[in-house]
């Protein structure tokens, strides 16, 4: 027999149920060892060998699976699901640790739901076991978050927009207006009505500030809560950077630098000034496409953080103890 065994093994070994507590394996370990013990290998119809091997296996796997209960002889050790603070481990059974919630029960190596009951169970035992879940799930929660952020772009909008009553005086747009002017007053029409509603109808903004809270949250409390609208596990900061319509971001940037251009006197550096306002300028129309140098570049870097946002979500778990892949305590 290997000298070093799993806690799978030693269930297996000891004939133990899904869920079982200190009680439970105490009087299945005595079942088994009447069973098995040397002196009663005769009387039971087996060779004195076998029940030997056997013995050993048996106290070898009682050895290992009542540590788990040193702390908390009420615990209950749970493979299948999780509801509260207890002895959990990893799906392979290979480790356990005293966690708060072990949240590779639901979630898979990459970060996503194993399925939608997965998602619904985590946040469940995560309602039991922390303790200010609920107030962090609201403060930072979609629906609080995004109204806060909303009226702060709305304010901003309020505060900037040119056709507004009291902005209105703060733009020339007669007849004798320059181009400068007319340009000052389109983006300030555009940018702040964009964000206003991109936030509107997205929410994208507020999920990424969300995030990063959250993190923050996570660090400070060492529990981590999950806090987002359903759907895939994706990083909100990837879906912000991803998700824009670049078109009308980028065409101000063309006309701010044929400006710039025309400014300049006659010679090699307003040609490429001119060229360069072009060049932006195509870029911002193919940008209404969803094509282009910033689509792709804002896809690429999206990807980017994606794969780092899986990678420091699950160390975050990792620390918190919620993702169990070694044996011993939650880490402080």
């Amino acid at each position: 027999m290997k000298q070093d065994m799993t806690q799978r093994e030693a269930e297996r070994a000891l004939e133990l149920p899904d869920r079982y507590t200190k009680a439970d394996l105490r009087a299945q370990f005595t079942s088994l060892a009447r069973e098995y013990h040397p002196d009663n290998a005769s009387r039971n119809g087996m060779s004195a060998k076998f029940a030997q091997r056997k013995m050993i296996e048996i106290n070898k796997a009682y050895a290992l699976l009542k540590t788990f209960f040193e702390d908390d002889a009420a615990a209950m050790v749970q493979r299948d699901y999780v509801d509260g603070p207890g002895v959990h481990f990893d799906p392979s059974g290979t480790h356990a640790a005293r966690t708060q919630v072990d949240d590779s029960l639901f979630w898979d190596a990459d970060g996503n739901p194993r399925s939608a009951v997965a998602e619904e169970a985590a946040n469940a035992a995560v309602d039991v076991a922390a303790g200010t879940h609920r107030l962090r799930r609201l403060l930072l929660g979609p629906v609080f978050l995004r109204v806060v952020v909303s009226l702060a772009f709305a304010a901003v909008w309020y505060g900037t927009f040119p056709l507004l009553p009291h902005n209105f005086g703060r733009f020339d747009v007669s007849v004798a207006a320059s181009l400068r002017q007319l340009l000052d007053f389109s983006t300030a029409a555009l940018y702040p009505t964009y964000f206003l509603v991109y936030e509107l109808l997205t929410g994208n903004v507020s999920d990424a500030i969300r995030e990063l809270l959250n993190g923050a949250a996570t660090l400070a409390t060492n529990v981590h809560v999950e806090i987002r609208p359903r759907g895939s596990y994706t990083s909100c900061l990837t879906n912000l950077i991803q998700k824009q319509w670049y078109g009308p971001l980028i065409l101000p940037l063309a006309a701010h630098v044929a400006l710039i251009a025309a400014d300049q006197p006659a010679g090699p550096e307003r040609t490429a000034l001119f060229v360069l306002a072009a060049a932006v300028g195509v870029e911002a129309l193919l940008g209404f496409f969803g094509i282009g140098l910033a689509s792709a570049a804002a896809r690429g870097l999206g990807n980017l953080i994606e794969k780092r946002y899986v990678t420091a979500r699950m160390a975050l778990l990792k620390r918190c103890g919620q993702w169990v892949t070694g044996g011993g305590s939650r880490p402080a």
